[in-house]
Parts: structure tokens; C-alpha cells; sequence
């Protein structure tokens, strides 16, 4: 096993404010593993035996469609825990993860992780905060991405991708360090990869962004304020 890189646990938010201790207690039984990227952790409808620690790199979520389509449903970062949904009840996970970039993370066995925590508040209680604000956030963006038109969704996505996993450069200008195609894009979006390509080339065109190796830089945040 690859040895785990040193870290501080509570810069996840369900630990925040808990003791040393008790963080390494909750974690004493987690493992350290490395994937490349494009690799599956888990595929949606497989046994949810386990709760991840995204330590560095990126994570994509997937769903699937009723038509048998893959739908994008966000980014995860860095100090990242994964799933949050269906703790104590989910047999099977809601959607897949893929490594979008190399990656680094910790997993503990579903079983244990909650057995850990099912008494304890301070925990249950960051967990419910965090579930909460999640899914009411995956609510509102699913709302404003069909309300508006096609062009006006890239521009709202690229808001989406600025809070989510965006990096401040200085202080105008902010990374999206997530290497990201066309096409990717144009699946989150909800819309072709034309008008997703056709929109890019205007904002590249405009100064308000570049795009290199995939990596979009934005040199006008406040534009994609939305």
C-alpha cells in the first residue's frame, strides 16, 4: 500500500473543530490510495461500502439519465468527503466518481465510519449542515442552468466551477486548475458542444479568459457573476 502523505484531517469540514484525538480515532481504521486519472472509485448502483477522503487532485461525479446518458454533476476538490447522501440508509451509490486528475484520498469502510459517528453530535451535526447545504445548492443550480438560455448557461457554469473548485491567482484573475474538454463542459451545461465552443471563443476573444491545456484562467471573475 502507498504510504499516506501527512496531512491534517480537520481541514475537512465534518471534522472542523473536533479534537486531534478524536479526528484520528473516527479515522483509525481508513486506508490511503492513489488513482490515475480517467480510473473509476465506484460505478452508480454498486454497494456503497465506502466513504472517501479526497486528500489532493480532482473528482468528477457522474449520474446516469433515464435515456442511458452520463450527466455531470459537480467537481470535488481537495479536503472533499464523499458521499455525504445516504449515510445510515443507502445500500448502493447514487452516482459514479471518476478521477478527473491524478489523485490522492483516504477511504474507510462504510460500516465502520458510521459506526464511528452514530454517536456522535458534533459530528452528525457538521454532516447534516453540509447535506443540507449541499442539496439545496444541486437544486438551485439545476434550476438556474434550465431557466436560462443556452449561451447564458456556459457563462453560468463557469460561475459554478469558479466556486466550487476555482483558484485565486491574484487579484483579478482566478484558475479553473480542473482540466476540462469541450465536451465536458457542454454535458454540464446542458447544451451542444458547438454553442459551448462558440461561446469560449467569444470570452477568449474578449479578454475575459484563456484557455490552455485544457486549464480555463478567467481575467474577469465578476463577469461570471451571475
Amino acid at each position: 500500500m502507498p504510504s499516506a502523505p501527512n496531512v491534517s484531517l480537520r481541514k475537512f469540514p465534518v471534522f472542523h473543530n473536533l479534537p486531534k484525538r478524536r479526528v484520528q480515532e473516527i479515522m483509525g481504521d481508513a486506508f490511503f490510495r492513489r488513482y490515475h486519472k480517467g480510473q473509476i472509485l465506484f460505478m452508480e448502483g454498486d454497494p456503497r461500502d465506502r466513504i472517501y477522503f479526497l486528500l489532493n487532485g480532482f473528482i468528477k461525479l457522474v449520474s446516469m439519465n433515464d435515456d442511458g446518458s452520463s450527466q455531470f454533476l459537480l467537481y470535488l476538490k481537495p479536503y472533499s468527503m464523499f458521499p455525504y447522501v445516504g449515510l445510515f440508509r443507502d445500500k448502493y451509490y447514487r452516482f459514479s466518481a471518476e478521477a478527473a486528475t491524478d489523485v490522492e484520498l483516504l477511504y474507510v469502510l462504510a460500516d465502520a465510519f458510521e459506526r464511528q459517528i452514530r454517536n456522535d453530535p458534533p459530528v452528525l451535526i457538521n454532516l447534516i449542515r453540509i447535506m443540507g447545504d449541499k442539496m439545496h445548492e444541486h437544486e438551485i443550480r439545476i434550476q438556474k442552468l434550465t431557466q436560462v438560455h443556452a449561451t447564458d448557461r456556459v457563462r453560468q457554469l463557469i460561475s459554478f466551477l469558479l466556486q466550487d473548485i476555482g483558484e485565486k491567482v491574484d487579484d483579478s484573475t482566478v484558475r479553473i486548475p480542473c482540466p476540462l474538454t469541450t465536451t465536458e463542459l457542454a454535458k454540464m451545461a446542458g447544451t451542444s458542444r458547438e454553442t459551448v465552443s462558440h461561446v469560449l471563443q467569444e470570452y477568449k476573444a474578449s479578454g475575459k479568459l484563456k484557455i490552455k491545456s485544457k486549464i480555463i484562467t478567467i481575467f474577469d471573475p465578476s463577469y461570471f457573476t451571475m
